[in-house]
């Protein structure tokens, strides 16, 4: 190749590669563009509210003659609740809430003999809840929900 024809080429490759380096300049997360949109987004004088992280999990085994765990503590909001059947017949998992001098039930969840396991979400507030199974109102476990 002679010499008026590198200097072609490599006229035309600074010539395409130019305007690529500026485009992708801007683009790329370290640059002035990004970080100025980073700190408008960050700036706490706009809070945005954003959803939680993780959803905190609630494990209760239904056995034939007792409930585990006995106590459980948690955080006011969404949770997991996951019921376990250890006793092959169909079960009615009762949760009751706390009112001044009185006690409500705030829930019931059913779960068949031919299931083993049963997921729902539930909203708690703050306060003490007891939960039994309904044929075995005797055995109970609480739930405590303390602020955070």
């Amino acid at each position: 190749m002679s010499k008026k024809q590198q200097k072609i080429v490599w006229a035309g490759l600074f010539a395409a590669l130019i305007p690529s380096v500026f485009a992708f300049g801007l683009a790329w997360p370290n640059s002035e563009a990004a970080s100025a949109k980073r700190i408008a987004v960050t700036n706490p004088t706009q809070r945005q509210v954003t959803p939680a992280l993780f959803t905190p999990r609630i494990r209760i085994w239904i056995h034939g003659d007792d409930v585990h765990p006995h106590a459980i503590h948690a955080w006011p909001g969404k949770a997991m609740l996951t019921l376990e059947n250890e006793t092959h017949a169909d079960i009615s998992l009762q949760i009751e809430g706390p009112l001044p001098n009185l006690t409500q039930l705030v829930g019931a969840v059913n779960l068949s003999a031919r299931s083993k396991r049963l997921q729902r979400e539930i909203i708690l507030s703050a306060g003490e809840y007891v939960f039994y199974e309904s044929s075995r109102p005797t055995i109970r476990g609480r739930l405590i929900v303390e602020p955070r």
